[in-house]
């Protein structure tokens, strides 16, 4: 964050205004005391409208792996961290995920208060990393966390490469289509018009489109680009998912599949942290926190104040509609030997399979349905440029 910042300078008298850059206002302050500034007021710098706020969210699992690798090699956890943190200066970059926890462990903080101070730190990495601090066995807690993201990443990644290929496909159609009226059209209307007069039918409609299109090309093309402007805005903004989420709610069979991705989520978050040594209802409190629908999170929320007035794990989640007849009885069975963590993995990965089962089948339906629309709109375009070429000919002969 780029801050501007008012300040006396070490032996000097007069005041001046300098821009910083810095973590947070708080961190920035402190480390201009520290070297001797008195800071009479700091304003946070205005990004442009196109700029994104920095986000950390990118870079959680590549710092937990080399963190736990480093751990692991006989370091601690601030030499660590200040290795990861000299690497990224010495690179060039700007202040990184590194450098902002270097600084607050300097100050005597944990990992685990450091990055819950930090901007979109997931809630299951703040409790794992808690939870390994409590067991001094923090590599161990890095380890569970990565397969949590490891799992999460993988479902999500099926989803961005099953919409891949129609995504082109919709595309390629959309180019072919549009230079076919835009370029192609246009020539032949006129061609037409100078041996046969005006076209009559469906040709003359799709003739007074190439027209306009034509006449207003350059209009079109910049429509076309705020368009893809704004579908960018939308998809990085998250209005995209949220609309899509809203969207499968309302189909029954969509809801249940989607249910599924979330509380694959959520099961594993379970598994991670009961396996940290938290209690269920400290464990569902933590798991509420995950990117889960708002129905979800209030079953959650149910099902741990249920629990808390005494009905047992399973037949709570039963109520509560989070899980299955398969589920629950894997649930009880965990009441019986306490293998909690265990059960909930097993959990997360039956509804983990059931999810990517549905990505692949969706798949395979919507791929050839594209093909085929493409193929009918493309083929009904060409079909009426030359039905009118064949009626010439045939008037000729």
């Amino acid at each position: 964050m780029q801050f501007t910042v008012r300040s006396v300078l070490p032996g000097q008298g007069s005041v001046q205004q300098q821009q910083w850059s810095g973590v947070d206002e708080s961190a920035l302050r402190q480390q201009l005391q520290a070297a001797g500034h008195t800071v009479l007021s700091m304003q946070l710098v205005s990004a442009a409208w196109w700029s994104f706020q920095k986000s950390y969210r990118h870079q959680f699992p590549l710092f937990c792996k080399e963190v736990r690798t480093l751990i692991r090699a006989g370091m601690t956890v601030v030499e660590a961290v200040d290795t990861l943190s000299q690497r990224g200066s010495t690179a060039g970059q700007q202040v990184n995920l590194a450098s902002a926890l270097l600084m607050r462990l300097q100050q005597g903080q944990a990992l685990s208060t450091a990055l819950e101070g930090l901007q979109d730190t997931p809630p299951v990495l703040i409790a794992a990393v808690r939870a390994g601090e409590r067991t001094s066995n923090l590599a161990e807690a890095l380890d569970d966390y990565l397969r949590f993201d490891s799992l999460v990443e993988q479902l999500r990644r099926k989803v961005i490469s099953a919409s891949i290929y129609p995504a082109l496909v919709t595309v390629l159609g959309l180019g072919i289509s549009l230079f076919l009226l835009m370029v192609v059209m246009p020539n032949f209307a006129r061609m037409y018009q100078n041996l046969r007069g005006k076209a009559t039918g469906s040709t003359a409609l799709m003739i007074d489109l190439s027209q306009f299109l034509s006449l207003y090309r350059l209009e079109v093309l910049a429509g076309m680009l705020v368009l893809l402007g704004v579908a960018v805005w939308w998809v990085q903004s998250g209005g995209a998912k949220k609309a899509l989420v809203k969207l499968a709610g309302a189909v029954p069979w969509l809801r249940t599949r989607v249910e599924d991705f979330q509380l694959a989520m959520m099961y594993q978050a379970l598994a991670l942290l009961l396996k940290g040594g938290y209690a269920m209802t400290q464990a569902m409190e933590v798991a509420g926190q995950s990117a889960l629908s708002s129905q979800l999170r209030q079953a959650l929320l149910q099902a741990r104040t249920m629990i808390e007035q005494g009905s047992s794990v399973a037949q709570s989640m039963a109520d509560a509609g989070l899980c299955d007849e398969v589920d629950r009885r894997l649930m009880a069975a965990a009441e019986r030997n306490g293998d909690f963590y265990m059960a909930a993995d097993v959990v997360s990965r039956m509804h983990g399979e059931r999810f990517e089962l549905f990505v692949e089948r969706v798949t395979r339906i919507v791929e050839p349905v594209l093909l085929l629309l493409v193929a009918l709109i493309v083929g009904s375009i060409v079909v009426m440029m030359y039905l009118p070429v064949f009626d010439m000919a045939t008037r000729l002969r």
